[in-house]
């Protein structure tokens, strides 16, 4: 009996951990995913031609981001990975504001889809992260994006 409560026991130690490195794995890729996003914004809002000042500081505002997820990438851990290199290796969204030149509303405009997206990706991604400090963190990142998006909305006249 007590061979096969070991057996029984081991078996079980075997399918948990499993379920445990697929937790982590989820949650580290959820990070990376948002990491990518993030240092994709920061870099659209550093190249774009328009230095208006609220594009600016939205700009400083993800590298902030993508820090605070590169520490939540640490703590489960996975190391950051490399930045964009160029306007191609971003989405759509950031591509477009890169890309928007030197004219406000074009830039508010793009500014403003790309946030959108970045609130629905949060949105989308926090319901899904297990670990309470990091859910802290994206929420915290998600309510950045809305202000983002409200005072981008608000700077192009749009409600």
């Amino acid at each position: 009996m007590k061979r096969r409560a070991f057996i029984g026991a081991a078996a079980a130690a075997v399918l948990v951990r499993p379920g445990r490195a697929l937790a982590a794995s989820d949650e580290g890729g959820i990070l990376l995913g948002l990491w990518r996003r993030e240092a994709w914004a920061a870099h659209a809002y550093q190249v774009v031609e328009y230095t208006g000042a609220e594009l600016v500081r939205c700009g400083a505002q993800e590298v902030d981001h993508a820090r605070a997820i590169a520490t939540e990438l640490a703590a489960v851990g996975l190391g950051t990975p490399k930045g964009p290199a160029s306007i191609e290796d971003l989405d759509i969204a950031a591509q477009l504001l890169a890309r928007a030149g030197t004219g406000r509303k074009a830039a508010l405009s793009a500014a403003i889809a790309m946030e959108e997206g970045l609130v629905a990706l949060y949105k989308d991604a926090l319901p899904h992260v297990p670990d309470a400090k990091v859910a802290m963190t994206v929420a915290t990142i998600l309510g950045s994006h809305s202000q983002h998006l409200l005072i981008l909305r608000s700077a192009a006249g749009v409600t």
